[in-house]
């Protein structure tokens, strides 16, 4: 009997110690379960803080870019880019974070994508003012340009204005010219042909009939002309024949003259010259016929100084 209270006395016994046990147990496992809950509550903590600060950093990098937006397309485009690229390494970090809960590596990643944004921006800026300045210089080289075209157009318009002005100088001076030349002109107050047969020992005769005559013989009297230029002065003979042909003999004289009034060409048959003294003044200008002439009234046309300064006729018989 007693053997078998001993035994029931050494199962309770090993019952209360397996209970202590286990209640020791337990007590450690809720310790630890304690101890866990908060250290990751802890790590939890930590881990929106860094996420928090990773949210602020990329949001202030993001708004830093976009300030530096403007009109330049290809600045916008480099934003874009690096924007792109920010995000990409934000995702990075965040699995860092999150996944892989390498805290230690994602605060270098931060640290790394903000030394990165400041640089994007200083680029940014260094980009943007030579931009700036680039533009500045374009406007000041264009309003040079648009300067330097008004003054090129200004000088055309004016060499334009110089050349018409020129032309009318000239027009001008042509008049002048042209009255200089008519004023020193002298004229004719008188004239007279006459035919000559001139025989083999030089002797002359006057003759009437055309026939006869192998020499025409013109006398005139000028004009005083206090204009023209004293000393020999040429006068060119015209003939014409009764039925309108020139008399024109090139071994007798004959030559062409502008007539400065038309700026015609005028065929003249002689030509000789008197010395002349601004007055009145006789002269005469012989020519030999080469050929016979024929009976009838011939016109006669005297020149000087390229305008004509006598007309008049004779007959022949």
């Amino acid at each position: 009997m007693a053997t078998k209270s001993n035994n029931i006395l050494s199962y309770a016994l090993i019952g209360i110690i397996l209970l202590l046990g286990l209640n020791g147990y337990q007590l450690y496992i809720n310790s630890q379960l304690k101890q866990d809950t908060a250290n990751q509550k802890t790590e939890l903590i930590e881990l929106e803080k860094i996420k928090t600060e990773l949210d602020q950093d990329y949001k202030a990098a993001i708004e830093g870019l976009d300030e530096l937006r403007g009109d330049n397309e290809e600045l916008n485009q480099l934003i874009d880019s690096q924007k792109l690229s920010l995000q990409g390494q934000k995702e990075k970090i965040n699995n860092l974070i999150w996944s892989k809960r390498e805290l230690g590596k994602a605060r270098k990643e931060m640290k790394a994508l903000k030394d990165q944004a400041e640089q994007y921006i200083k680029e940014l800026i260094k980009l943007r003012d030579d931009n700036q300045f680039l533009t500045s210089s374009n406007t000041q080289l264009k309003e040079e340009k648009e300067a330097l075209n008004q003054l090129y157009a200004e000088i055309a318009q004016a060499r334009e204005i110089l050349i018409v002005e020129k032309e009318e100088i000239i027009k001008e001076k042509a008049i002048l010219s042209g009255k200089v030349d008519i004023a020193e002109a002298i004229k004719i107050n008188y004239m007279e042909v006459q035919g000559y047969q001139v025989k083999d020992d030089g002797k002359t005769k006057k003759k009437n009939k055309a026939k006869n005559i192998n020499m025409l013989r013109t006398c005139f009297l000028t004009e005083t002309n206090v204009v023209a230029k004293g000393g020999e002065q040429e006068f060119y003979i015209r003939i014409i024949d009764p039925v309108g042909e020139i008399i024109a003999d090139s071994n007798g004289g004959a030559g062409v003259l502008t007539n400065k009034l038309d700026n015609t060409q005028v065929i003249y048959t002689t030509s000789g010259s008197i010395d002349y003294q601004n007055e009145d003044t006789r002269g005469c200008i012989s020519f030999g016929l080469s050929e016979k002439i024929m009976k009838g009234i011939y016109d006669v046309e005297i020149y000087n100084n390229g305008f004509m300064v006598g007309k008049g006729d004779f007959k022949l018989k």
